[in-house]
């Protein structure tokens, strides 16, 4: 059967949530996953979704935008809810439009994973290429998570701003604060490293072949 990459995001402790703040946080979800499958370009094999409840998954044949949308995901449900996830290639065990009952290899290795990662008390496990880059992109996903976790409110702003091109003085300038505020933000928030580490991770995932499959794009098919 075909092989693929799978994602599979699992959101901690959104059960414990009230009604008031899991209607705020996963009001809009399913449209979010929706809209962001419809931008990636090449887009999913089986676009984003809420799956179960507590996990969002998707199927691709590139690696190259995972970490990106994980970083999406994780940015729309912080601070109410953190996640932890799995990236995995292998093959499926059918075709289906619901991803619930594709099945196959690389859900079982997925499934295994996300149960060691809970154990472990781990972010993420990357199973895609050889060992050596597994363990290549579990360093440098897990530093820079901790990173972002110890970040203050006010870094983590910045942070942001910072990742979608802007230039501290721009960011100051929207912000309404001195420079020199953003700048210790930058430096304190160690916001720098995290983008380094993103660029490495993007590098990385480019290196891995895509899984060109024949057939694969009817799953896209609404």
């Amino acid at each position: 059967m075909a092989e693929c990459f799978l994602l599979l995001v699992d959101m901690k402790g959104s059960t414990d949530l009230t009604p008031r703040v899991a209607g705020r946080v996963f009001g809009t979800l399913e449209e979010r996953l929706a809209e962001l499958s419809r931008r990636l370009d090449p887009a999913p094999l089986l676009g984003l979704s809420i799956s179960y409840g507590d996990e969002v998954a998707g199927l691709f044949d590139t690696p190259v935008h995972l970490y990106s949308v994980v970083d999406q995901i994780r940015d729309w449900l912080h601070p109410e809810v953190a996640i932890r996830f799995v990236a995995a290639h292998g093959s499926i065990g059918r075709y289906s439009q619901d991803i619930r009952q594709v099945g196959g290899e690389v859900f079982k290795r997925a499934d295994d994973a996300v149960r060691a990662i809970k154990k472990e008390r781990r972010f993420c496990r990357w199973l895609i290429g050889d060992g050596t880059t597994n363990a290549a992109l579990d360093a440098l996903t897990e530093i820079s998570n901790a990173v972002l976790e110890d970040m203050t409110v006010y870094q983590r702003e910045v942070y942001r701003l910072l990742a979608t091109g802007l230039s501290q003085a721009e960011i100051a300038g929207r912000m309404g604060k001195h420079r020199q505020s953003v700048s210790d933000a930058v430096r304190r928030g160690h916001a720098e490293l995290v983008l380094e580490a993103a660029d490495a991770i993007a590098s990385l995932l480019d290196t891995i072949p895509s899984t060109k499959i024949d057939g694969f794009p009817t799953l896209n098919e609404k």
